[in-house]
């Protein structure tokens, strides 16, 4: 019997061989596809199996990553899609880091998407190279590129490439404009069923401006683009009128061409150019206001603390947020919350509120929503609290400080609505106890009726 059949016996005290080829078959689809590869080839029970296997992940980088190892990734990877047949694979991964033979890539692409492929990722330079006779598949859902830069020398012959696409991912792909790389991203945002983009480009140095987006399928986007150019923000135009969910970060471009009708919900971590030291063009904000008035009709809205100052620039024109029942921002103590009371006003149907973070920059414009102001009994006005109809409020990493204390009084004795409070403590805090047993006395103090949580 083979080394390799006995280890496998005996391992657990029982014999593995016993499963059904089904189940064996599973397994192979869990462990590194050349470990699976080399299984197959040294025992006589699983020789037969590798065809089972419903997923597989070649990875250039084990092998080092030279020219030589270019040509053995390429031969690992055909000798093993040879030895599975011609079965379907539900899931193909190929990460490659070196320049090889483009031909022979292509040709291993074209292999995967004709087996009936449902989810791809490529990760390699030879995206350079696609040719559209291999790139395509009917029954493709999930897609995703990376690492990559392509200048398509040949056009595109346009068309429909992935008719079931669902979900396109990009991360640091760069499509040149000079030659047809802009036909390439053009077809895969055509795809009709598309569902959901996400962008990638976090490169402070060498990004791309941002590609428009146009669809009118597309529900769920999220982009994260911190490129330190600021030219590379001048335009951002997002033509997506049944957009419902997105999730943008990036610095503030100059102009934003947006229709984002439908949207319900919006994730933004929007930074200031001055935190960058540039001065170059306009106001540190940009066009910022552009994107707040569009997102305007949401229904969640969650805001980084870099958000929150850049909110605050566009304080005069500031929209109403009629449709949010709910907001979430996060603090920093090098950022302010002067835009709250502004932000809290102009959303007349708010029920909850989360806060990750109480501690946050001291200034004399955060109003009456925080204490950092001392308020003397002359200058003391109604608190803008008030007037809001929150229900629930969530606190995230509160760690008990006199400050953070104080601050948790405010909201108690002034959110009149207010039903329920939750809260989570900083992870590396020792006396729990005690933090939870004097924010259960002030609420119980503070508060009537409603319940206290700690989560």
């Amino acid at each position: 019997m083979a080394i390799a059949d006995k280890k496998v016996e005996t391992c657990g005290g029982g014999s593995i061989n016993s499963l059904p080829d089904e189940v064996l078959g599973q397994i192979l689809s869990l462990v590194p596809t050349k470990l699976a590869a080399s299984t197959s080839v040294l025992s006589k029970r699983w020789r037969n199996l590798l065809p089972l296997v419903h997923s597989v992940d070649f990875d250039e980088s084990a092998n080092g990553g030279s020219t030589a190892s270019g040509r053995g990734f390429l031969g690992l990877v055909e000798r093993t899609l040879a030895s599975m047949g011609g079965v379907p694979i539900k899931k193909v991964s190929l990460k490659g880091i070196s320049y090889i033979d483009y031909s022979r890539y292509n040709h291993l692409v074209g292999d995967v998407l004709g087996r009936g492929t449902l989810e791809l990722h490529l990760s390699s330079s030879c995206i350079r190279y696609i040719v559209p006779e291999f790139f395509f598949s009917k029954t493709l859902v999930k897609l995703t590129l990376s690492d990559g830069f392509n200048d398509q020398r040949e056009p595109f012959p346009g068309g429909v490439l992935f008719p079931a696409l669902k979900s396109l991912s990009l991360f640091r792909v760069w499509f040149d404009a000079f030659f047809y790389g802009d036909d390439l991203y053009e077809c895969l945002l055509s795809s009709p069923l598309l569902e959901e983009l996400n962008i990638c480009d976090d490169d402070p140095l060498q990004s791309d401006s941002l590609k428009d987006v146009r669809s009118s399928s597309i529900q769920r986007i999220s982009i994260f683009h911190r490129c330190h150019d600021r030219e590379a923000h001048r335009w951002v135009s997002l033509e997506t009128p049944n957009l419902v969910y997105l999730d943008y970060s990036g610095h503030v471009a100059e102009t934003y061409d947006v229709e984002l009708d439908s949207l319900v919900e919006a994730r933004l971590d929007l930074v200031l150019w001055k935190h960058n030291g540039s001065t170059t063009w306009g106001d540190a904000w940009g066009g910022a206001n552009q994107l707040i008035t569009a997102i305007s009709n949401v229904v969640t809205l969650h805001l980084s603390a870099d958000s929150l100052e850049v909110f605050y620039c566009c304080s005069t024109s500031m929209p109403e947020f009629n449709n949010l029942a709910k907001l979430s921002f996060e603090s920093h103590k090098e950022r302010h919350w002067q835009v709250l009371p502004l932000l809290l006003k102009n959303a007349p149907n708010l029920e909850t509120l989360v806060i990750k973070g109480l501690v946050h920059k001291i200034t004399k414009g955060c109003g009456d929503v925080c204490v950092c102001k001392r308020v003397t009994k002359i200058n003391k006005k109604e608190s803008c609290l008030l007037s809001c109809q929150v229900k629930v409020l969530q606190i995230y990493e509160y760690g008990g400080s006199c400050r953070e204390l104080k601050q948790m009084r405010h909201f108690m004795e002034n959110l009149r609505c207010l039903e329920v409070v939750k809260v989570k403590l900083q992870v590396d805090m020792q006396d729990n106890l005690s933090l939870t047993n004097k924010l259960k006395k002030l609420f119980h103090t503070a508060s009537s009726k409603g319940k206290i949580h700690f989560i």
